[in-house]
């Protein structure tokens, strides 16, 4: 059982509804009290699928306008067009509508809203926010980076060969639809890097430093519902029963990360996306089998429940299982499978090693430590 002898906090503001919910958006915006929209989204996938027309056509009587220039591991640019369009159009409410990115584009325009702030100011640590800024919906259309229910906001920052991250009571979305039907847009690939991206949190929240009993019990129903369900999904794109068991791990897992923030697995993964262009959720479980390893000795007293919650009996069976589980949805396993050797190794330590995430880990990792987990998995 988890040790209740530190403090702890935990916070979800978040209102979430869950199901084939998409057609609430018209009640729920009636209840906002919304007049003007801005719907900020990804450049084609939501438009492709007349994902976005749907949702225009549901926010009626509000005005609404289209921001859909969200890339993957959006640039500074990128929130910087947003949030002007929030202002040139005076809109009320923000709409979020995608995977992480286009949700975390969307929580930094809804939080600033109207007010003279830039999006730049809120990627310096510690993130300052004055005032509360305007509502914002979360509609997810991926299962894994649980954007719709954390307090994060993640900038890609390609000069310093790693990531920003913003973290504020007041980036937490007013509502979340997660409507695991929308899920069925993704590819094998997606939803194979995305649950892998759910795993992590999971894994990482159960052992994080900032863990607590309520964030164990979370995780740990997290994995229950992504670890069975992972190769059916990646394998039967329209199969809604394993799309719903994604959707609610990945945003369970979601609901604990907001509260631990991630450790030494995320840390090493932002070179990893920003350089050499690996997804994120992929570039997070490279490491996470060598962490379970390494973190083991720091982590006893919660181990038993982590091997029940991955099927497993020991240690050493949790870290194969994990690596076996990605090779079982197509993705690979090893650096030198992604062009990476040995040459690179020294530039991923000096760009992955964040003190804060690696403060947070269970066991203390060293410059030296994260060089040689990069080895074991070259």
């Amino acid at each position: 059982m988890s040790s209740i002898s530190h403090n702890w906090t935990f916070q979800l503001p978040t209102r979430v509804v869950f199901g084939e919910c998409l057609s609430q958006v018209t009640s729920i915006v009636s209840e906002l009290g919304a007049r003007r929209a801005l719907i900020i989204t990804g450049k084609a996938a939501m438009k492709k699928h007349g994902v976005t027309a749907r949702l225009t056509e549901l926010l009626k009587p509000v005005e609404s306008e289209v921001f859909d220039e969200v890339e993957p591991n959006p640039a500074m640019s990128t929130f910087e067009k947003a949030q002007i369009a929030v202002k040139q159009h005076n809109c009320d409410l923000v709409v979020g509508l995608g995977g992480g990115s286009p949700l975390d584009v969307a929580k930094v325009a809804a939080a600033i809203g109207n007010k003279d702030q830039s999006p730049s100011q809120v990627f310096i640590f510690p993130t300052k926010i004055a005032s509360k800024g305007l509502p914002m919906m979360a509609i997810v259309t991926t299962s894994g980076s649980g954007s719709e229910v954390t307090p994060f906001s993640i900038l890609s920052d390609p000069e310093n060969g790693t990531k920003k991250a913003a973290g504020h009571p007041f980036l937490y979305p007013t509502v979340a639809l997660v409507d695991p039907s929308l899920c069925k847009t993704m590819t094998k690939d997606v939803t194979a890097e995305t649950g892998l991206d759910a795993i992590s949190h999971a894994i990482e929240s159960y052992w994080a430093k900032k863990a607590s009993p309520i964030t164990d019990s979370i995780t740990l129903e997290a994995l229950n519902h992504l670890i069975p369900n992972i190769k059916k999904a990646c394998e039967e794109s329209s199969n809604i029963v394993a799309r719903s068991e994604m959707a609610l791990g990945a945003m369970e897992a979601g609901m604990a990360l907001g509260n631990t923030m991630a450790t030494a697995a995320h840390s090493i993964s932002y070179p990893l996306t920003v350089r050499f262009n690996i997804p994120h959720g992929l570039a997070c479980a490279l490491t996470l089998p060598v962490f379970v390893r390494f973190n083991a000795p720091a982590i006893q007293s919660k181990i038993p429940r982590l091997l029940h919650a991955l099927g497993v009996k020991s240690i050493d069976e949790a870290a194969d299982s994990l690596t076996k589980l990605m090779a079982e949805i197509g993705q690979p396993t090893r650096l030198s499978d992604l062009g990476i050797g040995k040459d690179d190794v020294p530039w991923l330590v000096e760009h992955g090693y964040a003190p804060v995430r690696m403060a947070n880990n269970p066991r203390e990792v060293a410059e030296k430590d994260v060089e040689e987990i990069l080895k074991q998995i070259l």
